[in-house]
């Protein structure tokens, strides 16, 4: 007899659903993925911060640096003209404080290059398609098939209910395993009742509003020292960028917690281009909305499914960049079902391979959970005191290079006995850097003694323990 073919079904076209099923069709595996939008839908137009280094690991052809700008060809020769990648190189990044009053002594070294999202989803698209997998556009994921509550060592998925967008008809569609990439929404996730482990919802205080503008510059207006690729970190509870495309054009944006009586990002990002002569009304692209800074659930599987991307919160909290995060579980969730597909098997006990890679081996897991725990501190200082922790430099550029790159620092004793001398006359402001770090420190030492296999008893005693740490931090 024929072996049956080992099915996966991905809701959500996005960056991170795209690469999987690129991956997933390369290795072989019969893949679909179910699109609630239009073909002719394009992404954001704009061009997202994404790690360099995991767009190499995913295969594109990445550029070299000259002169301060990237030379390849996927660069865009002229700031309208096609290509993956904005020419600028936006590395060192300047960190200033809220209030404009200061900056950091060192600059941070900003590990990403800033690619075009329609450029980006147009090569996954067509590099999926190539490999062998379908996308169904205007099919919406509606539910999933299967057993879907209970602990989480008897919950099964079997498939996903699609709604074909054009006729309104609900079918179901078996799959071996079924792939939440529905954004932040997580619209299958959410559905499955695992006492906990699997279904957690994002709160509010882990969704900001964020917006940009990209427009166009007038060189001679540029004073000598032009205008810096910068972070105002902290700013109103969240963060407001410029960062340099090219010679010619520039991306001013922001984005803060989405809470009542926020503050309006469009207008901090006027008072930016008011400051600045050079930046014209000449708007060349912008864009918006609703951002995920929060964390992962406890789990990203259970049997016959996973998640990846924003419904998974695979996201840097410190600065709200997702799709290389995103990115990085594509692939890792590629390995795990190429494994689980070997076997024949789409239980659990495959699965949780996931989990490990995500959680343990590449790091990823522990380090944005720690950010995360940080964040939810840190966000409640004030302008002021941020201003004197980078002022007496306590947040220095060598300390915020890795948590503006997604890696949780833990400073050393050199480096703590330093940052009490340079901040005793605020013991207060101290009590609540120290609080912040410590809570860190527990958080990425747990996420690394996350269960390396699926055993329930060691899962549970390890959720609870991360749920009392987290609980400590309200």
């Amino acid at each position: 007899m024929k072996k049956k073919a080992f099915s996966v079904a991905i809701a959500g076209a996005g960056p991170a659903g795209l690469l999987l099923a690129r991956d997933l069709a390369r290795a072989g595996i019969q893949v679909t993925v179910y699109e609630k939008r239009k073909k002719s839908a394009k992404a954001h137009d704009w061009s997202d911060a994404i790690e360099y280094s995991v767009l190499r690991d995913a295969g594109f052809a990445m550029p070299v640096v000259e002169a301060g700008n990237y030379r390849g060809r996927l660069v865009k020769k002229t700031p309208s003209g096609k290509g993956l990648f904005e020419k600028h190189v936006v590395n060192p990044l300047q960190i200033w404080a809220p209030d404009f009053s200061c900056k950091t002594a060192a600059d941070v070294d900003f590990g990403y290059i800033l690619t075009d999202r329609i450029a980006l989803d147009e090569m996954l698209r067509a590099e999926a398609v190539k490999a062998g997998a379908v996308i169904r556009f205007e099919h919406e994921a509606a539910g999933l098939l299967g057993k879907t509550g209970g602990g989480l060592d008897t919950i099964r998925v079997e498939g996903l209910r699609v709604k074909n967008m054009k006729s309104g008809k609900i079918s179901g569609v078996p799959a071996d395993v079924t792939v939440d990439a529905t954004g932040m929404a997580s619209t299958l996730r959410t559905t499955i009742s695992a006492s906990g482990a699997v279904e957690r919802p994002f709160t509010k205080s882990e969704v900001a509003y964020a917006c940009r503008t990209v427009r166009r510059l007038d060189r001679k207006k540029l004073g000598p020292n032009g205008i810096p690729d910068h972070y105002r970190y902290g700013a109103h509870r969240g963060y407001f960028w410029t960062h340099l495309h090219d010679d010619e054009t520039i991306d001013v944006g922001g984005g803060v917690t989405d809470e009542p009586g926020r503050v309006d990002p469009l207008e901090v990002i006027k008072e930016i281009i008011d400051s600045y002569p050079a930046i014209t009304a000449k708007e060349l692209r912008k864009g918006g909305g609703r951002v995920l800074v929060g964390r992962s659930p406890w789990s990203l599987v259970a049997s016959g499914f996973l998640a990846i991307g924003d419904a998974a919160g695979q996201v840097i909290p410190t600065t709200g960049c997702g799709v290389g995060a995103g990115l990085v579980g594509a692939m890792l969730a590629a390995k795990a079902i190429a494994g689980a597909a070997l076997k024949g098997d789409s239980g659990i006990g495959a699965l949780w391979d996931y989990n490990r890679r995500w959680f343990v081996e590449s790091g990823r897991g522990a380090n944005l959970a720690a950010l995360g725990a940080l964040k939810d501190i840190l966000q409640n200082l004030s302008h002021e005191e941020l201003a004197f922790l980078i002022r007496r430099d306590i947040l220095s550029g060598e300390m915020l290079t890795p948590s503006i790159n997604g890696v949780f620092y833990a400073p050393d004793q050199r480096t703590m006995v330093t940052t009490l001398v340079n901040g005793i006359s605020r013991p207060a402001l101290l009590m609540k850097l120290s609080r912040a770090t410590g809570i860190g420190r527990k958080v990425h030492a747990h996420y690394r003694r996350y269960p390396g296999e699926w055993n329930e008893r060691e899962f549970a005693r390890w959720m609870k323990e991360a749920a009392r740490i987290f609980s400590a931090i309200k």
